[in-house]
């Protein structure tokens, strides 16, 4: 980045901030630019778009409203349109889609769309408040996939039990980087690393704390939704034990020792990365961790993780890790 008024030097500087939005107050790590020469201060499209993610996501988070990626996967689940959606729970025409491109709801329009989480709720909702809006044969289609909703609800909930056995902290928040846990995309991560570094398993928690704290730093998001733990050898997502047993079917864990007798586990697979589940500034993130920490020896990636604040800060209570950690990293940019 170069100064827009000379041409010259910037600085990029991070300072707490205190920020409006709706009626209430949210404290955000504030970025902005100052031009070296002149000391005026600037920001562009890409620092706009992530102190305005933090402020959009903490009032999300106090007021309960959904995300645009839970909002869309509401709707999918009765494989309805968005206008339909709309039109069931009294919102204008397309109101539904323009919340799943990242529109905030008014508190009001939030809870009413979280009714749709729950198939159960959403039926009785439709049979009492809506059904009479519609004429018999829509009523009726719109009710059938409702009620196939309602009967793959229970194979969801088995999901979820293994998303929290695996990855622990299932609510998104400051804890997962504003992501809902996303197991596929979790173990996905465990493979890419897998494949590029043959790290042991004490590297790769690194490794993935790296990537998602890197993520959050550059976008306002974490990648996998984890929740880490500061633990006498770093940070480590929260149940990186289940997360290890549920990647046994893709990934093959090697006993080996190290020159002075301690054992150690190499984690190898053949499997193929679903580039599919990431975005772009995704992907690029997790290029950088490789490129970065693919030739560090895990002793070494250790010590870095041990002058993180991240850690420093968190290490002697065992706390969780917030994501706000990730404005202060010091090992990437």
């Amino acid at each position: 980045m170069i100064s827009p008024f000379t041409g010259g030097e910037v600085i990029l500087i991070k300072k707490p901030r205190e920020h409006d939005f709706r009626g209430s107050k949210f404290d955000i790590v504030h970025h902005y630019y100052q031009c070296v020469d002149t000391g005026e201060t600037f920001t562009d499209t890409r620092l706009d778009e992530l102190n305005l993610n933090q402020v959009y996501n903490h009032y999300r988070e106090k007021e309960g409203i959904p995300f645009p990626d839970e909002i869309s996967a509401y709707r999918k689940q009765y494989d309805l349109p968005a206008t339909k959606m709309s039109q069931i729970l009294g919102f204008g025409v397309n109101m539904y889609a323009r919340y799943e491109s990242g529109e905030i709801p008014n508190v009001s329009n939030g809870r009413m769309i979280n009714i749709c989480k729950d198939a159960d709720v959403f039926k009785t909702y439709f049979l009492q408040s809506t059904s009479q809006q519609f004429v018999d044969k829509e009523k009726e289609s719109i009710l059938k996939k409702i009620e196939k909703a309602v009967e793959l609800k229970r194979e969801r909930l088995d999901f979820e039990f293994e998303k929290y056995a695996a990855l622990g902290n299932t609510q998104r928040g400051i804890y997962t980087g504003f992501v809902a846990p996303n197991l596929n995309k979790a173990r996905a991560m465990v493979v890419y690393f897998a494949r590029l570094c043959q790290p042991f398993t004490t590297k790769m928690n690194k490794l993935l704390f790296y990537a998602d704290f890197l993520n959050y730093k550059r976008t306002g998001y974490s990648i996998s939704g984890m929740t880490y733990q500061a633990i006498p050898r770093g940070p480590v997502p929260q149940r990186y034990d289940g997360l290890y047993g549920n990647v046994s079917d893709i990934v093959e864990r090697k006993d080996e020792f190290f020159p002075n007798d301690v054992a150690g586990e190499r984690l190898t697979t053949k499997q193929e990365f679903n580039v599919s589940l990431f975005n772009e500034e995704e992907l690029k993130t997790l290029e950088a961790i490789a490129d970065r920490f693919k030739m560090t020896p895990t002793k070494d990636i250790v010590s870095i993780s041990h002058n993180e604040p991240a850690w420093l800060e968190n290490e002697k209570t065992r706390n969780l890790i917030s994501y706000k950690y990730a404005f202060d990293l010091k090992a990437l940019n």
